[in-house]
């Protein structure tokens, strides 16, 4: 259901772009909203894909894939039938690799295992004499938290760690520079549906929904502050609400059904980019 929702919810955005001028202002601005509404709905799925995947490799590829399809698909309708606002502008998916980049970089920071520790233990005591000698036992093999389509070189953690350093580093560098859509408030609510899965603490749902509300609130008013234009991306605070009470009963789907959706994307552009062409 929550992924249904998801893209009917990103159709709304979709068609909100593309017929700009050609509804009504308020029924642009109602689709608008809602297309914003959607977006936890794809951070939530990418959590969940990042976790339930049997390769985050061939996950990320498929993520990169649609990113590409959807940008060729914004070009395409640029130059031919010149319907898209802001062709210069990465689409959503180029995001939610930034995100997926973000979610690799958390996980070699806290589900990698410990180094190997040699410890010392008193051995039992004879009937005749007291013991002291001491046995040590190092561990040689330690199980990790990882994902389980996540496979890493059996390098130092200190090693990790620093790619993990560097990826949260390129990744910044890319959402302060790269005209990206819904950037920040898109891997915010990513990380926060990441710690929602790897938390384990009662308050774990009151203490992300604060956060992202603070920071929902905080960049709304910056983002005035600074363009003096209001934005409604903080309103994907519904979103993650949204996400949070709707039921997740899933059921059993082929894959060739899910492969589908990586094309939906792109296909809706240049199906609302053609209807919107037609009728203007």
């Amino acid at each position: 259901m929550k992924n249904l929702l998801a893209y009917v919810l990103m159709l709304c955005g979709t068609v909100a772009v593309f017929f700009d001028g050609i509804l009504p202002s308020c029924v642009i601005l109602a689709l608008t909203i809602l297309g914003y509404i959607g977006m936890p709905f794809f951070a939530r799925a990418l959590v969940d894909g990042f976790f339930l995947t049997k390769s985050t490799y061939k996950y990320f590829l498929r993520v990169a894939l649609t990113a590409f399809l959807s940008q060729a698909a914004i070009l395409y309708v640029y130059l031919v039938w010149d319907r898209s606002p802001e062709p210069e502008r990465f689409n959503i998916v180029f995001t939610w690799l930034i995100a997926f980049t973000f979610l690799v970089g958390l996980e070699l920071l806290v589900s990698l295992p410990r180094d190997r520790v040699a410890s010392m233990n008193l051995l039992e005591p004879n009937q005749t004499s007291h013991s002291t000698r001491y046995g040590v036992v190092i561990s040689s093999t330690e199980a990790n938290n990882l994902p389980k389509g996540m496979k890493v070189p059996n390098w130092p953690r200190t090693t990790l760690h620093g790619i993990a350093i560097m990826l949260f580093a390129i990744c910044m560098v890319l959402i302060t520079f790269l005209p990206l859509t819904m950037s920040m408030m898109s891997v915010m609510c990513t990380i926060m549906f990441y710690f929602l899965h790897r938390w384990k603490i009662d308050s774990r749902v009151l203490v992300a929904t604060t956060f992202y509300s603070a920071f929902a609130a905080c960049y709304t008013y910056l983002y005035f502050r600074m363009t003096g234009v209001v934005t409604w991306e903080g309103i994907s605070l519904l979103g993650f609400l949204l996400c949070l009470l709707l039921p997740s009963k899933k059921r059993k789907m082929p894959k060739w059904f899910y492969r589908l959706f990586y094309l939906f994307y792109p296909v809706a552009i240049l199906l609302c980019a053609l209807i919107a062409s037609l009728v203007s």
